[in-house]
């Protein structure tokens, strides 16, 4: 059991910090590779900028928050600052959850809790392994709903 928890506690940091890195990774693309075709395909007039008739999905419901310089458009420039703004949140969030001692860094220990907390909760029937029921039954195992879509081009 010590060893399924370490390397489930292991999976649990990496993931956190891949998934930070892949963010930064992804986002050091040039914007006309990482948002180009989504922002092209929204810019119906070809104006080179989004206005919030032209906004779809969650651009549309952060378009406010984007709009850096408040002109009341969404350059390809403000989509990737604003994409990354809202990813560098969402990362602190997570750690100031898993940083329970609130020193501005997770621990090994901290780390091991909160992946032995994210197991206790998909364990249902509290026997102490994860079957695929529990594993699909997303209680704290999986936490986006994607992780359970299928991949297209995976």
């Amino acid at each position: 059991m010590s060893r399924t928890l370490t390397f489930v506690s292991l999976m649990a940091l990496g993931a956190a910090l891949v998934g930070g890195a892949g963010a930064q990774t992804t986002m050091d693309k040039p914007a006309h590779q990482h948002h180009g075709r989504g922002f092209d395909a929204m810019d119906t007039n070809k104006d080179g900028v989004l206005d919030k008739s032209e906004a779809k999905g969650r651009l549309a419901k952060a378009f406010d928050e984007i709009d850096l310089n408040k002109d009341g458009k969404v350059t390809k420039d403000e989509l990737k600052a604003g994409w990354q703004a809202q990813r560098t949140d969402r990362q602190a969030q997570r750690l100031a959850r898993i940083d329970t001692d609130k020193d501005g860094k997770v621990s090994w220990a901290e780390s091991e809790a909160q992946a032995k907390a994210r197991f206790d909760k998909a364990d249902a029937n509290h026997d102490g392994f994860l079957d695929a029921s529990e594993m699909t039954a997303r209680k704290g195992w999986r936490h986006h709903d994607k992780d359970m879509a299928p991949q297209q081009g995976r």
